[in-house]
């Protein structure tokens, strides 16, 4: 299944409701964390994390996990700014 990426990034910007716990998961993700760390991170299960990604990489209609992480940025659910290099 392929995302209309007119619909990610397009003139109007559509995104699904994605809860803040998602956002946290996938922001972890995209920081090169895997689900066990995330986990740490946000003192939640890794049944917890794993529920919060597969959710949000089923609003996002990714295909998977990378997927729903590239779509996020896209569409400015999560920074993609490399944090670790600012001053």
């Amino acid at each position: 299944m392929m995302t209309d990426t007119h619909m990610a990034i397009g003139d109007r910007l559509i995104s699904p409701m994605l809860t803040d716990r998602e956002i946290h998961c996938l922001t972890l993700v995209a920081e090169g964390k895997k689900p066990d760390e995330a986990g740490n991170g946000l003192a939640l299960s890794r049944a917890d994390i794993d529920v919060a990604l597969t959710s949000a990489r089923i609003k996002l209609n990714a295909s998977n996990l990378m997927h729903a992480v590239s779509i996020a940025m896209l569409i400015g659910a999560i920074d993609h700014s490399d944090k670790s290099h600012s001053e």
